[in-house]
Order: structure tokens, then C-alpha cells, then sequence
């Protein structure tokens, strides 16, 4: 199995974005500019080798879903 590798701020902004919320939203909840929010989710669609926003928040739901518990 693959595993994937994203920041901490890339997961977070995902797991926002699974949520509903927006970059705007999203930059104002943590307290940076939209352009890094942006940034940040360009990077965890990248890492993912994702096409597409929603393709990088399934490949991250369906990473943790498979993980063993603890």
C-alpha cells in the first residue's frame, strides 16, 4: 500500500473542504491568506496525484479509512 504523505495544513484544509467550507473560509479559520489556503490545497492535490479537488478529498478519506487501528 501507498502511503501518503501531506502536511499537517494540507490534511487540515482537505478535511475543511470535506466539510463544506470555502477558501476563504477556510484562510480565515486559519488564519492565513486565501492565495496560501490555495497554495496549500494545490500541493495536497499534487501529492495525491489527484486530477482534482474532490479526487484529493476521496484519496485522503479512503487513506485514512484503511489505515489499522492502533
Amino acid at each position: 500500500m501507498t502511503t501518503l504523505i501531506l502536511s499537517p495544513m494540507e490534511r487540515s484544509c482537505l478535511r475543511w473542504l470535506l466539510l463544506g467550507w470555502s477558501v476563504r473560509e477556510i484562510a480565515m479559520l486559519e488564519g492565513k491568506g486565501e492565495g496560501e489556503i490555495r497554495s496549500c490545497l494545490d500541493r495536497a492535490v499534487q501529492r495525491l496525484g489527484a486530477t482534482s479537488l474532490n479526487d484529493a478529498v476521496t484519496a485522503m478519506m479512503n487513506s485514512t479509512s484503511k489505515r489499522s487501528p492502533s
